[in-house]
C-alpha cells in the first residue's frame, strides 16, 4: 500500500507543479524520492550510481515479462539513444522488479535492444528497497507484477531532477537531457 501511495504522490505532484517548472517536460519529484541504487548489473557486477557519475541518467523500473508499459519504455530508450552521438549518450538504467530476472537473462534481453542499456537486478529485499526510494508502486498479482511506470531523470551527481510518464515522447526526454548536459 505504501508503494501505491508513493506513486499517487508522484501523480499529484505533477498537477501541482509551479508555472516556472512547467516550461520543462515531466515534473519535479516530490521531496524524499530518489537516492542510491545498489544492485547487480547484467554482467553480475555490483552497481552504484558512481558508475554513471558525471552524466545524466534515466532510470526505469519494470520487468522482462511485462506486456504493457515496459516494451513502450524500452522502445523509447532505444530511440532516445539513437539521438546522441557516441560518447554523448546519457546512461539508461532498467531496474527489474522481478528478482527472477537474473543477470544473464537481463543482459541477453537488453543487448537485443541496445547494448548501452544498463540492466539491474538483485535479491527481492534490495530490489524492493530501491523501488521504495523512488516511489515505485508495486503489487504482485497472480498474472504478474503490477507497477507504476515512470522515467526518473538524474543529474551527473545522481540527484533526481525530473519524473516523466513512461509514454513521454522521445523528443521531450532528449530536450531535457540535452539541457541537463549543457549545465
Amino acid at each position: 500500500m505504501r508503494q501505491v501511495l508513493a506513486a499517487l504522490m508522484l501523480c499529484l505532484a505533477a498537477a501541482g507543479t509551479p508555472a516556472a517548472e512547467q516550461s520543462r517536460h515531466g515534473f519535479a519529484p516530490p521531496a524524499g524520492i530518489g537516492g542510491p541504487i545498489d544492485l547487480v548489473d547484467q554482467r553480475g557486477a555490483p552497481f552504484s550510481l558512481a558508475r554513471v557519475s558525471g552524466r545524466p541518467t534515466l532510470v526505469f523500473f519494470g520487468f522482462l515479462h511485462c506486456g504493457s508499459t515496459c516494451p513502450v519504455a524500452l522502445a523509447t530508450a532505444q530511440h532516445l539513444l539513437r539521438e546522441f552521438a557516441p560518447g554523448e549518450a546519457p546512461a539508461i538504467v532498467f531496474v527489474t522488479l522481478d528478482a527472477s530476472d537474473g543477470p544473464a537473462e537481463l543482459g541477453a534481453f537488453l543487448d537485443r535492444i541496445d547494448p548501452r542499456l544498463i540492466g539491474l537486478t538483485g535479491d527481492p529485499a534490495r530490489i524492493e528497497r530501491v523501488a521504495q526510494r523512488y516511489g515505485v508502486g508495486v503489487r504482485q498479482q497472480p498474472e504478474g507484477i503490477e507497477h507504476s511506470s515512470m522515467w526518473y531523470l538524474l543529474d551527473g551527481s545522481g540527484h533526481l531532477k525530473r519524473v516523466y510518464p513512461y509514454s513521454t515522447p522521445v523528443a521531450h526526454l532528449v530536450s531535457d537531457l540535452r539541457a541537463l548536459q549543457a549545465r
